[in-house]
């Protein structure tokens, strides 16, 4: 069964996917004097990260240094 946690990691999907369908993020905007669209996908790269990073501290928070040994072997 998968964890509740890799819901952290479906966000930025979900976000990456919505993309043409958002129309504050496709149509000619500037943010920040770059494209709205390019703008969005930088965002949620640094999103990408955050969530794998979150999702990574919750997984493994509850795992002692004995259960990571044995997990690596």
């Amino acid at each position: 069964m998968r964890s509740p946690h890799m819901l952290w990691a479906a966000v930025p999907v979900l976000a990456f996917l919505g993309t043409p369908l958002l129309p504050f993020v496709n149509g000619p905007h500037l943010w920040f004097g770059i494209p709205s669209v390019l703008a969005w996908c930088l965002l949620w790269t640094v999103g990408t990260t955050v969530a794998l990073a979150v999702v990574d501290r919750l997984v493994f928070a509850g795992r002692s240094d004995e259960e990571d040994e044995v997990a690596a072997a």
